[in-house]
This record gives C-alpha cells, sequence and structure tokens, in this order.
C-alpha cells in the first residue's frame, strides 16, 4: 500500500528512447474514486495552458525514483483525452472533510492509498475528530464511503462499516 503522496516528484522516462517525459505532480483518479487512472505532470503553454497526462496504462515500471513509459509520445493534453472531463485530480481530495450520514465529523482527508495496480483501497486521515478504531488506523476504507462529496460539500461515510474494514493491499 502507498500514499500518492509519493509519487510526486517522480521522473518519467521513456524505455523507447530514453527521453525524460516531466515529472509526476499529482495524480488523477476515475469519477468513483475507485483507480488511478493517469499522471498529471503540470501544466504547458503561456496563454492557453494545458494539463498535460499519461495514462497510467502507459507506465510498465513503478520504479523507487523513476517510472518508465513504453513511449515518448505519450504525454497528452487532458482534454484530448476522451472522458478526461470526469477525472479528479488527487489534491482535490485532499483536505476534503469526511462525515457520517447523520453530520458528525469524523476528519479530513490526508493522501489517497493505492494498491501495486494503481486500485484505490482508501484514505489516510490529516485530522482525525473521533476515537475508536479510525483513530488507531487513522485510515478509512474506500468501500466505507458512500459519496465522494465535492469542493463544497464533504464526503459521506458508513462509520459503522468503516470501523469494521482495515485497509489489505487486494492480490
Amino acid at each position: 500500500m502507498v500514499k500518492t503522496k509519493e509519487f510526486q516528484g517522480k521522473l518519467l522516462i521513456s524505455l523507447s528512447d530514453g527521453k525524460n517525459l516531466g515529472e509526476v505532480k499529482d495524480v488523477y483518479l476515475d469519477q468513483d474514486a475507485t483507480k488511478v487512472v493517469a499522471a498529471f505532470l503540470g501544466k504547458s503553454g503561456i496563454i492557453n495552458r494545458k494539463s498535460l497526462t499519461v495514462e497510467i496504462s502507459h507506465i510498465k515500471l513503478f520504479g523507487i525514483d523513476t517510472w518508465l513509459t513504453d513511449a515518448s509520445d505519450i504525454v497528452i493534453a487532458k482534454d484530448d483525452v476522451s472522458g478526461a472531463e470526469t477525472y479528479l485530480l488527487g489534491d482535490s481530495l485532499r483536505g476534503r472533510e469526511i462525515q457520517t450520514d447523520g453530520g458528525t465529523k469524523i476528519g479530513t482527508i490526508g493522501d489517497i492509498l493505492v494498491d501495486d495496480k494503481c486500485n484505490i483501497l482508501g484514505f489516510s486521515f490529516d485530522k482525525l475528530n473521533v476515537e475508536g478504531p479510525l483513530s488507531e488506523t487513522r485510515q478509512i476504507a474506500r468501500v466505507a464511503i458512500t459519496n465522494l462529496g465535492s469542493n463544497s460539500a464533504p464526503m459521506i461515510a458508513a462509520l459503522d462499516q468503516a470501523e469494521k474494514m482495515k485497509i489489505e493491499a487486494q492480490a
């Protein structure tokens, strides 16, 4: 299990010609926050700024310091990716409040936890407002989240389910 913040700063190098394609700034998640779908490399352009991405399927090796890709022509603008308008930037979830469906504040999201296949297992807490099993692990399983919320609305979690679920890497 890895925190997605650990991906930041990784160099992307092409296996085909050794070209440095850029540095990972963050990750994009699918709209349901179940899987990492692309790496965000930052923005380019002076007037018409475009978000640059590399789809996770192009990454052949997730190394300690560097990620290796299958080609050097895979960096594309997010706007040119079909369905990318539904992607969630990892940073849009970090800091988001999480509460129960009854309105009890649980805490705020610190980071996204993924397995070695980039499936989202859950979230780590930055701030925590409850005691019990969640305060011991400082994590909440993705399956316990019933609503991802938005920039102006908190995530909603089923507290009883969250307290019973332990996050384990899926094989």
